[in-house]
């Protein structure tokens, strides 16, 4: 074994390596003094502070998310502006060169994990406010059920008060409002929303935050819901065609009667007038 310059490899340097190595790992030991080295694992989040963190984090650029928020169709959840941005780079088009630097971690992070956005009609926007760290209880871990302070307490359902860090969340595409899973299979059977009325269809009902095995089979229904949205936009200009014709049309009946009533008014005045003549 070598160096730079073909200098051999001595014990001291093979120590130094161990202790950088196990200090990345778990900053708690060091091989000084020949101490033989060990394997240590990164400690993982538990399960409930992993799924807050993901509920007021920015799916595509790792930050806290801000408001407005946006969902994808695989139901991540991000900033509106990092998507803004994460499109204007796609073309080619940087506000500064920490913009650039941004997009360019995220491709050698993720890849293609975000290929799927490329206009914002790939997103949808959600009724939903990402609390601020220093905001509610905190969240108790699973480990020693003890309280990390530095955490928000977790989004509950308006419906039924379960928590997104305990029981699957979705959002409704039509109007963007959350729920607990059960929320929408009891209170909003009837289909229409529990909290605004607006009615939806089942392939409206997005998973938030799914699994693995969720967003693989959300992943294959993509091309469909391109083509739903693509109607439902379509239906819902020619809607809006038929409310302003249905507007206009009231609006001109309007005036015709206020017009008759008019001339009615006046020839009742005309009346007397005539008869003492």
């Amino acid at each position: 074994m070598g160096l730079d310059g073909g200098t051999i490899i001595s014990r001291n340097d093979v120590l130094r390596g161990q202790c950088w190595d196990l200090n990345k790992a778990d900053d708690s030991r060091s091989t000084r003094g020949g101490a033989v080295r060990g394997t240590f694992k990164r400690r993982k989040l538990d399960a409930a502070t992993s799924k807050v963190t993901k509920w007021t984090t920015c799916a595509l650029s790792g930050q806290p998310l801000t408001a407005p928020v946006v969902a994808c169709f695989l139901g991540r959840v991000y900033s509106k502006q990092s998507v803004l941005e994460w499109l204007l780079a796609k073309a080619g088009t940087f506000a500064d060169d920490e913009a650039l630097h941004r997009h360019m971690n995220v491709l050698r992070e993720s890849g293609d994990a975000f290929d799927h956005i490329t206009s914002m009609k790939d997103v949808f926007p959600l009724a939903y406010e990402p609390p601020a760290p220093t905001e509610g209880a905190a969240v108790a871990t699973a480990a020693d059920g003890s309280a990390d302070p530095t955490l928000p307490a977790p989004f509950t359902c308006p419906i039924t008060e379960a928590r997104c860090d305990r029981h699957p969340f979705v959002a409704l595409v039509p109007c963007g409002h959350v729920f607990a899973e059960r929320a929408i299979r009891e209170a909003g059977k009837d289909g229409t929303c529990p909290s605004c009325s607006t009615a939806f269809a089942e392939e409206d009902v997005v998973p938030l935050l799914p699994s693995e095995e969720q967003e693989e089979r959300l992943r294959e229904l993509l091309p469909g819901r391109r083509k739903q949205a693509k109607r439902r936009r379509k239906g819902g200009r020619e809607q809006q065609q038929q409310g302003e014709q249905q507007q206009q049309q009231q609006g001109e009946e309007r005036q015709q009667g206020e017009e008759r009533q008019q001339q009615q008014g006046e020839q009742r005045q005309q009346q007397p007038q005539q008869e003492e003549q």
